[in-house]
């Protein structure tokens, strides 16, 4: 951390936000048919959270603990899929597994850096979980975390950076994955070229146990 930098606590700069599960029983089943955005971890699929699997009224809202987080907030899992960090396009309710992280004063951190940041911190979060059976971390854990604050142009500069630097890796890994889809395509087509020109004395025979090209993963 470069000097002149504050450290302050993620409690101090941000709200911290809670969210809950409206009733899914009988008698609410209208509860899910509005158009509100209410997410859970499965909704945590990129970086970017723009739809979510379920809907929810305004009632249902008013009738649970949910919260509603604004639009281009982050969004983390602090229980299911803990460690998982997020922004949503649109304004969005969240489940009890998540919280959303918003910024008090975003003339001081910005809602880009504040992404990045706990996206940098996410495997420490996952080693701060604790539980029997499914591994969280408390609100008081969250809020006590130590967030580097450079002035707002340096925030500027080191989140245009971190998206230049990942959309270049996003680039690289779709051109890997399209060039083994090709490879694949060649294989199988070299394949069965071979198979088709059956030279003299060929015989077929059972294969007793399952061989796997490296090209299938």
């Amino acid at each position: 951390m470069r000097a002149g930098w504050e450290l302050k606590t993620i409690g101090e700069v941000c709200d911290v936000i809670g969210g809950g599960t409206p009733s899914k029983g009988k008698s609410h089943t209208t509860y899910y048919t509005g158009d509100i955005r209410w997410a859970t971890v499965r909704d945590m699929k990129s970086d970017l959270i723009s739809d979510t699997e379920f809907k929810i009224t305004r009632e249902a809202v008013k009738a649970s603990a949910t919260n509603i987080i604004p639009q281009g907030n982050v969004v983390i899992a602090t229980r299911v899929g803990l460690g998982k960090v997020c922004r949503i396009e649109y304004e969005t309710a969240i489940n009890q597994d998540l919280r959303g992280i918003i910024p008090k004063d975003v003339g001081n951190l910005s809602v880009p850096f504040l992404f990045w940041w706990m996206k940098s911190v996410s495997t420490d979060i996952v080693k701060a979980g604790k539980g029997a059976t499914v591994q969280g971390v408390t609100l008081p854990f969250i809020k006590s975390l130590q967030i580097p604050m450079p002035p707002l142009p340096e925030q500027q500069r080191i989140v245009a950076i971190l998206d230049e630097a990942f959309a270049g890796i996003a680039t690289a890994a779709a051109h890997a994955e399209k060039n083994l889809s090709n490879a694949r395509a060649l294989f199988d087509s070299h394949l069965q070229s071979v198979l088709s020109l059956r030279g003299k004395g060929w015989i077929d025979k059972t294969m007793p146990i399952r061989l796997v090209h490296p090209f299938y993963r």
